[in-house]
């Protein structure tokens, strides 16, 4: 039997983290992500997302990018969900003063189907999305769809289970792919440390480094998930 030493396992972590950021801090810069999330249950098979995203071009110290996404998801069983959505995203250029006119905006309608599964104490998670993208770059548009797959597992450490009080880790991989004659978009891989205030919420710091193209920059990222039951207690 394998034995499972938490301390030396988040130990292990926070070396592994600690020496990625140091290299990533060497070549290339490094921004910052602040990312707040709530699913809003009014009804046991309908919700709503709600999601806000702030964006750095460093360590807070110049916006990057703001995200806003809505969306209505059905939950067609306890372990999957579907979601049609809307997201307005803004992108400011660097060395820009903020709340200057963005270089490009974009509207973006969204559908997803989620999937969870656990494997012993190990959740996966599987998040299928396409995305219609209406790009507006100056005095010109232009219109992409794009597809996007994310394979993401989580790992409670102080207990079985996702509860209250609940240590956990966390890591995904995203691939986007683009549906035009150059398909690869980029690829964001992401490890986190969470920690579960309530049945309903948690906060999470993670490190992400997002390719693109041939270039890689690497991400701090700090989140917080509350979501809120409006269903009625029997």
């Amino acid at each position: 039997m394998i034995c499972f030493d938490k301390k030396k396992f988040v130990t292990l972590y926070f070396i592994f983290a600690a020496i990625t950021f140091s290299v990533s801090q060497v070549s290339y810069n490094t921004g910052a992500w602040v990312i707040a999330t709530s699913q809003i249950r009014f009804h046991n098979k309908f919700s709503l997302h709600a999601e806000a995203q702030f964006r750095d071009h460093g360590i807070f110290n110049e916006t990057e990018q703001i995200l806003l996404r809505v969306g209505l998801n059905f939950h067609n069983s306890p372990q999957s969900m579907i979601t049609v959505g809307y997201g307005r995203i803004t992108n400011y250029p660097a060395d820009h003063e903020f709340l200057e006119t963005p270089s490009v905006t974009e509207d973006r309608v969204w559908e997803q189907y989620l999937m969870r599964n656990s494997v012993g104490r190990v959740i996966f998670e599987h998040r299928y999305r396409l995305e219609q993208r209406w790009i507006r770059i100056n005095n010109s548009s232009r219109y992409l769809d794009r597809v996007r797959y994310c394979l993401r597992f989580t790992i409670p450490l102080n207990k079985k289970t996702l509860e209250k009080n609940t240590l956990f880790l966390s890591f995904y991989d995203e691939l986007f792919i683009n549906l035009t004659n150059i398909p690869f978009d980029r690829n964001r891989a992401y490890g986190v440390v969470g920690f579960q205030l309530t049945a309903l919420a948690n906060v999470q710091l993670g490190y992400m480094a997002q390719t693109i193209g041939t270039k890689t920059k690497s991400f701090l990222q700090a989140g917080l998930f509350y979501n809120i039951d409006l269903r009625k207690k029997e």
